[in-house]
């Protein structure tokens, strides 16, 4: 099966965000099953390592660089395409901003259509799912939402306030009516979780939803001994997604301070990419350091004790949590933070709200050593079952395989 790739953010590991994680993994696993895949993406500078990984990968690439000034891209975009201007009054954020990407994106991806005939279309994000109308020539097409707009957004609104918490709530109705415009001309959808495929077919969606959800390396990332010495929580993400840097705020001004009470000793390493200023003012407080950006999580799951996932916002699933259970880390997570991944508390992890609980459930995982280890164990037992890219690849294989067959599909993996 030949697969043609469309991707407003290029797909990379190791160092790219969870999204260009999740992509990188799959598609590689779809060219180790047999098939041929073509990527059409962006690429930023210093992305230069992601794209040379794709091609020792196995992934043909059409890429377009982007160029140092946004301004200067955006500008270069209206030239090219004056549409843009008066879509900026009505489209969701995100979706305005991939078009920009698509100014440059759209003639690689219609050479790619007339050299390769690909059998199959896949389309990355609801943010870009309008690329499909540009494309008349195109097979069979799926779009994979790693969030879905509107539920992403309404979940922000819920955790702001004042006019924040309007213009969330603005957003997210933007980002329904856009999504209600342009995911049924898709022969198939990929979502991240069962909340998500329920949220998409109570909205009026009518083509067939599948779930591959995200995951992780479980032969790359191996369970680690635990580290001798003082008590270390570890937080990771990119660090400039909205609700990374407020759910790791939260955290440090609600829970720690109860922590760090009964357990001087203990630290919190904060590590991830792009810190913005909320972020990196959390390192002049009593036992964190912001680490930034790091070539390699091992190393850093290494040095901790236990993980803590304190989100009170967002979508999509969570490969933070797969990546600490992975590395056999006892994992402390909200019910968001936790949302899309079939996790039982106080098996796999525990789940704890509000800043109280929170504090407690974190300090009951550093006091008990026995605790730690059957979470520990449990988890990474079920990431290895359930999450694992090599299985979720397959499934993404045959669903890419019915779009382009239209045969009927279950829809979620056993």
């Amino acid at each position: 099966m030949k697969v043609l790739h469309l991707t407003p953010e290029l797909p990379m590991w190791p160092g790219g965000t969870g999204g260009a994680t999740r992509q990188f993994h799959l598609l590689r696993r779809l060219v180790e099953l047999g098939h041929e895949v073509t990527v059409v993406a962006p690429v930023a500078q210093g992305q230069e390592a992601g794209a040379e990984g794709l091609e020792g990968a196995g992934i043909r690439t059409l890429l377009a660089p982007r160029p140092a000034s946004r301004a200067r891209e955006a500008l270069a975009a209206l030239a090219r395409r004056p549409a843009l201007a008066p879509a900026a009054l009505s489209a969701p954020v995100l979706a305005w901003q991939v078009g920009v990407f698509w100014s440059t994106l759209r003639p690689l991806a219609k050479r790619a259509l007339e050299r390769e005939r690909p059998d199959v279309l896949s389309v990355e994000h609801d943010n870009a799912a309008a690329w499909l109308g540009d494309l008349s020539d195109a097979p069979p097409a799926v779009l994979t939402l790693q969030n879905v707009g509107w539920h992403y957004y309404s979940n922000r609104a819920a955790a702001a306030s004042g006019p924040r918490r309007a213009a969330m709530r603005a957003e997210a109705g933007r980002f329904r009516r856009h999504n209600l415009r342009h995911l049924n001309g898709y022969a198939r959808l990929v979502a991240m979780s069962e909340r998500d495929r329920g949220d998409l077919l109570d909205a009026g969606i009518t083509a067939p939803v599948d779930v591959v959800p995200n995951g992780v390396a479980s032969d790359e990332l191996l369970p680690l001994a635990e580290p001798e010495g003082p008590p270390v929580l570890i937080f990771t993400g990119t660090l400039d997604h909205p609700p990374n840097a407020e759910g790791v705020a939260w955290f440090a001004d609600e829970a720690w301070p109860a922590i760090r009470a009964s357990r001087p000793d203990a630290r919190l390493l904060v590590v991830g990419r792009n810190p913005p200023p909320s972020v990196t003012r959390l390192a002049s407080r009593p036992g964190i350091e912001v680490v930034g950006p790091v070539p390699d999580m091992r190393d850093w799951y290494a040095r901790a004790t236990a993980a803590v996932v304190p989100l009170l916002s967002g979508g999509g699933s969570r490969l933070k949590i797969l990546e600490a259970l992975a590395s056999g880390r006892a994992t402390v997570s909200t019910t968001v933070g936790a949302e899309g991944l079939e996790l039982e508390d106080e098996r796999e992890l525990l789940l704890a709200d509000g800043a109280e609980r929170f504090a407690a459930a974190t300090l009951r995982v550093l006091d008990d050593a026995e605790l730690r280890t059957g979470l520990a164990t449990t988890g990474r037992e079920l990431v290895e079952h359930r999450y694992d890219w090599r299985v979720l690849g397959e499934y993404l294989a045959r669903t890419l395989e019915a779009a382009a067959t239209g045969r009927r599909l279950p829809s979620a993996p056993a």
